[in-house]
C-alpha cells in the first residue's frame, strides 16, 4: 500500500517498528485481522486525517481487492478478518476506502457478509453467452497464432471454429467459465488421451459430447451436507423437478420445514444457487449437476433414483387433495396456489411416467 499511497508509508513503518512480527506471516499471536488493522486500515485512516492525500482522494475512494477468499484454508481466520473489517467500516462510515471481495459462496463467508453496508452480487446473474463467446474467442485466437496445425487448416478451409461450431460450443458450456476452460483444454489436447483424434479440429466435435469434468467438485461439495436430515430427498427433488421451486416449495412438497431445506443447501452453494428469499427458485450453477445426480455410475451414493419420481407423484396427489379439501367443489387455479400447490396441479402425471417401474416393493 505504501507504493500506491506514499502518504501511508510513515504510519506503516511506525507500526512495523512497534511490532516487527507484523511482517512475519507465520508469527503466532498476530492474526490476519490484526495485520490488516495495523498495516492497512490504521495507516490509511491516519493519512486521510492528516490531510496529505488531496490529489489521491480526488480520483475517488481507494479500492482493495481480496481475490479468492474461499481458497483460504483457515475458515475461522477468514471470519475474523471479515468481522474486523466490518467493525472498522461501521466505526468509519465516511472513510474513502472500499473492499472488493471475490469468492465462491461459502457459508462461513456469506453468513458474515450478509449485513447492511455490504453489497452482494452473484456473477451468475451477469454471465451471458456473450461473455463465454468473448472468452473463447481470445483463447482460440491465441491458439491459432501458436498452433501450426490450426494455421494450416485455416489457410485451406477458412475460419476455425466456424460461427456455427462456436454457437454450439457456447450452448453446451452453459455459462460456466470453469467448463469453458476445461472444454478448451480438451480441444487443444491438454487433457486428451491417446485414443482421441490427434488434431484440435477432430476433437472439437467430441467436446460437444463431453461432461464438464466437475464430478470431483460435485461429490466433494455434496459430502458436506450428506449427514443432515432429508439430504438425499432434497438433492433428489432438485435434480428431478420438472421446473425449479424455491426452498419453501421444496419443503412443502417433501412435507418438511423450509429451514431444513436451507440447512442442507447452505453448504452446497458452490454448486447450487441458494436464493436469499424463500420464494425465489433454487437453481443449479451448471446443468451438468443434474446429469451427475441422475447417472448412478458418476454420482454413486448421491444418485437421484427414478423411484423419487414416484414419491413426487404421490406428494403431488397429496397436495391436490389438501387443496380440494379446503375448497370443495370450487375450481382450483395454479395462480391462486403456493409454488408447491401450482406444481402439484401441473406435473403429477409427468413424475408417474418417469418413475414407472421404479416404485419400492415396500
Amino acid at each position: 500500500m505504501a507504493v500506491v499511497i506514499p502518504e501511508t508509508e510513515p504510519f506503516i513503518r511506525s507500526a512495523v517498528r512497534a511490532n516487527p512480527a507484523l511482517l512475519r506471516p507465520d508469527e503466532a499471536g498476530v492474526s490476519l485481522a490484526a495485520r490488516m488493522q495495523r498495516l492497512v486500515y490504521g495507516p490509511f485512516k491516519a493519512a486521510v486525517q492528516g490531510g496529505t492525500m488531496p490529489k489521491t482522494l480526488a480520483r475517488g475512494p481507494l479500492l482493495i481487492v481480496l481475490d479468492g477468499l474461499d481458497e483460504c484454508d483457515n475458515k475461522d481466520e477468514v471470519q475474523e478478518l471479515i468481522d474486523d473489517m466490518l467493525v472498522f467500516f461501521d466505526g468509519n462510515p465516511f472513510i474513502p476506502l472500499r473492499v472488493f471481495i471475490t469468492s465462491r459462496v461459502e457459508q462461513h463467508i456469506q453468513s458474515r457478509l450478509n449485513v447492511p453496508g455490504v453489497h452482494l452480487d452473484n456473477l451468475v446473474d451477469h454471465c451471458s453467452d456473450k461473455d463465454i463467446t468473448a472468452f473463447l474467442d481470445v483463447l482460440f485466437q491465441d491458439a491459432g497464432r501458436r498452433n501450426p496445425v490450426i494455421q494450416a487448416y485455416v489457410r485451406e478451409h477458412g475460419e476455425w471454429p466456424t460461427p456455427s461450431e462456436k454457437r454450439k460450443l457456447v450452448g453446451h458450456i452453459g455459462g460456466s467459465f470453469i467448463f469453458a476452460s476445461a472444454v478448451f483444454k480438451f480441444v487443444m489436447g491438454s487433457n486428451a488421451s491417446s485414443n482421441h483424434p490427434t488434431t484440435p479440429i477432430d476433437r472439437l466435435p467430441l467436446a460437444l459430447k463431453m461432461n464438464p469434468g466437475l464430478d470431483g467438485l460435485y461429490a466433494q461439495t455434496l459430502a458436506l451436507s450428506e449427514h443432515l436430515a432429508h439430504f438425499l430427498d432434497i438433492i433428489s427433488i432438485i435434480a428431478l423437478l420438472q421446473e425449479p421451486l424455491p426452498t419453501s416449495g421444496i419443503a412443502e412438497l417433501l412435507g418438511i420445514h423450509t429451514y431444513e431445506v436451507v440447512n442442507v443447501l447452505v453448504n452446497l452453494q458452490a454448486i447450487i444457487q441458494v436464493p436469499g428469499t424463500d420464494d425465489t427458485p433454487v437453481a443449479l450453477c451448471h446443468t451438468s449437476l443434474r446429469d451427475f445426480l441422475t447417472t448412478q455410475t458418476r454420482s454413486g451414493r448421491f444418485f437421484a433414483h427414478a423411484r423419487h419420481h414416484v414419491h413426487l407423484f404421490f406428494r403431488c396427489l397429496e397436495r391436490q387433495l389438501e387443496l380440494r379439501r379446503r375448497r370443495p367443489g370450487v375450481p382450483i387455479y395454479p395462480s391462486e396456489c403456493t409454488h408447491a400447490g401450482a406444481y402439484a396441479l401441473k406435473y403429477p402425471m409427468s413424475h408417474l411416467a418417469l418413475g414407472k417401474g421404479h416404485a419400492r416393493a415396500d
